[in-house]
């Protein structure tokens, strides 16, 4: 039995189709991240898993069934912590949300204690959320879903500006609910870094249609072209790269001005690349592989949309 199954599923608004025919599936105990840039139909797609938009035609199925009270089966994190009451503590949002779905006495308690150490924020479950840090935030918002029991979980931007630990307490976190807690999660991100991370597969959306449905791994399969590192002795710009790019490879600056990247589809490319350098006086201090940049697909895939 799949946790998700959306079938052939369309909605307008007046002349706009926001969603034209879309259908995919999502595994039980799996993270499936949906992507598209703004105006893809994503948000519209998400609203129709919640019950909370009636698609015009198609049928979406929670755990096999497709009626109205399936969507007691999901909890969902919208827009990063804006679900949360931030003059509660964690203590008390949790029990509150556990409260709302009609769940209540010591089991609770002791289920709300359990998620507040999963989550490092035992220390911290008397303090009101308003003097949380960001991650802490997050990681209550994510404790909300999971003390209301539904197998599955839909989180919006669960990483949204957060610092360099906080992403990899959270990412991590992600990982053991679908291993260890048997969660099925479905994720609407923005951040290439946690979908490439976590994911088991993508849905990609754009224009209201289907772009693309696969594991990560084949995902990043259907692009054969390898990315390589180029570190210049001097730095470069934009207009340069530019230049030096052409139909069999392209190339891309980073921050770092003095460092490229160029995705290329054989590996002979790279003597042109060295004759490019040289007839223009750039000189190469170092060229290694790396691994496949998944952005640069997902805006390929897009046909140019950008992150928004």
């Amino acid at each position: 039995m799949k946790a998700i199954e959306v079938c052939g599923i369309s909605k307008s608004y007046k002349d706009v189709k926001a969603v034209d025919d879309i259908s995919f599936t999502v595994e039980r105990e799996s993270i499936c991240a949906i992507l598209g840039p703004n105006g893809s139909g994503k948000t519209t797609t998400i609203k129709s898993i919640c019950n909370l938009i009636q698609p015009d035609q198609g049928e979406i199925r929670i755990l096999g069934k497709k009626n109205r009270k399936a969507t007691n089966h999901i909890s969902a994190v919208f827009e990063g912590t804006r679900n949360l009451y931030w003059r509660l503590t964690p203590k008390e949002n949790l029990r509150y949300f556990a409260g709302i779905s009609g769940l209540g006495g010591k089991n609770v308690d002791r289920q709300i204690d359990e998620i507040l150490e999963r989550f490092n924020l035992t220390q911290k479950k008397n303090v009101t959320v308003n003097e949380l840090s960001r991650g802490m935030k997050q990681k209550v918002a994510i404790g909300t879903t999971l003390v209301c029991n539904t197998e599955i979980i839909l989180l919006d931007e669960p990483t949204l500006g957060l610092d360099v630990q906080s992403f990899i307490d959270i990412k991590e976190q992600l990982k053991e609910l679908a291993r260890d807690m048997n969660k099925t999660i479905l994720l609407s991100t923005h951040d290439m870094n946690l979908v490439e991370g976590v994911s088991d597969k993508v849905i990609v959306l754009n224009k209201g249609k289907l772009v693309a449905k696969d594991s990560m791994s084949n995902l990043l399969e259907m692009f054969k072209s390898k990315t390589y590192e180029i570190v210049l002795k001097d730095k470069v710009n934009e207009e340069v790269a530019k230049r030096l790019s052409n139909d069999k490879y392209k190339i891309f600056i980073t921050e770092n001005k003095n460092v490229l990247e160029v995705d290329m589809h054989t590996l002979n490319d790279i003597f042109d690349i060295v004759n490019q350098f040289k007839d223009n006086d750039i000189l190469i201090k170092e060229i290694k592989q790396k691994e496949i940049n998944f952005e640069r697909i997902y805006l390929d895939l897009t046909k140019g949309g950008t992150i928004a």
